[in-house]
């Protein structure tokens, strides 16, 4: 009987160690699953970050459409406000000369017109035209 005590004391002691493993395996499932949901969580997490980085990169993609386009814009209107600026001084510069052609041409019609009527003056006289007698 002996032997029968000692092999129940024997299945008791393995009977425990059983428990202990079987706890300790329960233990090592609840944190694999912990791990598990951690590991859904993060996953969750990087799609998130990875849709907000891709509308991110839409946007910036879209901005630098626009600057490229406001930029170009910007460049041509430089430009033409140059061209504006240069024909507005030229317009200017002839402004400033308008007088002075007048009057040039006002003095051509001038001596234009004097050097007609004595030269119809003179026409005129040779051909007697006029009846005053000079002496």
């Amino acid at each position: 009987m002996d032997d029968s005590g000692a092999i129940l004391c024997q299945i008791s002691s393995l009977k425990d160690m059983l428990d202990q493993v079987n706890e300790e395996i329960e233990a090592n499932i609840r944190i694999t699953r912990e791990i598990e949901s951690e590991i859904v969580k993060c996953t969750e997490f990087e799609a998130a970050l990875a849709a907000r980085e891709s509308d991110l990169t839409k946007t910036f993609y879209f901005s630098q459409f626009e600057i490229n386009g406001l930029l170009s814009v910007a460049y041509e209107s430089k430009k033409s406000v140059k061209l504006l600026e240069e024909e507005v001084c030229g317009l200017r510069k002839k402004k400033m000369e308008m007088p002075e052609s007048m009057d040039d041409k006002r003095y051509s019609l001038k001596s234009l017109f004097i050097y007609v009527w004595i030269q119809s003056f003179f026409f005129l006289a040779n051909h007697q035209v006029f009846n005053v007698h000079i002496n």
